[in-house]
């Protein structure tokens, strides 16, 4: 079976998955901007790998279509984010919100926690992020989740780790 890795990344947490999962099963990685329905076509499996933006997996529409448009048979979808892998209620959610019930049957999904990183982070999705600090701060009744949202956005962090690929790549081995 050959596979290969698309990933789509801002501040460099997906890429360093990307990359540890390539090297893992030994097979070819690009990035998305580089990738085509053609190049996808040349594999069995195409994993595509981006980071969680506003709830959303950035691009997934994107690498869905390309991947329709191709002949591979297997689509697998990895996303980086900064909410721990142990929070499996947001996590569950985003999935609900980036497939349909049919595409959580046959699409396997998996999540990275990763972490944020403002020095990379492009200005206006930065400014977001910081404006979304002030108004959690701003609130008055705070959940435990909140607070820990609020805390987590304050600054850069990184809580990722090669053992958050191990499912995927043990997955793709099988």
């Amino acid at each position: 079976m050959k596979t290969l890795v698309v990933y789509k990344s801002k501040t460099g947490f997906t890429k360093k998955y990307a990359e540890i999962i390539a090297k893992e099963v030994q097979c070819d990685m690009i990035e998305l901007k580089k990738a085509t329905a053609a190049k996808m076509a040349e594999y069995d499996t195409v994993v595509f790998g981006s980071r969680l933006f506003a709830g959303n997996v950035d691009d997934l529409k994107k690498a869905k279509e390309m991947f329709a448009a191709s002949s591979a048979k297997e689509l697998v979808v990895f996303a980086t984010g900064a909410t721990p892998n142990a929070a499996e209620d947001i996590v569950n959610d985003v999935w609900e919100n980036n497939f349909t019930p049919e595409e959580l049957e046959v699409i396997p999904h998996f999540y990275m926690q990763s972490g944020i990183c403002y020095e990379k982070m492009p200005f206006m999705e930065k400014m977001m992020m910081k404006m979304a600090a002030r108004m959690m701060k701003n609130q008055k009744e705070k959940t435990e989740m909140g607070q820990g949202f609020e805390e987590a956005l304050k600054g850069s962090f990184d809580i990722s780790g090669e053992e958050y690929v191990k499912p995927l790549v043990e997955y793709l081995k099988k």
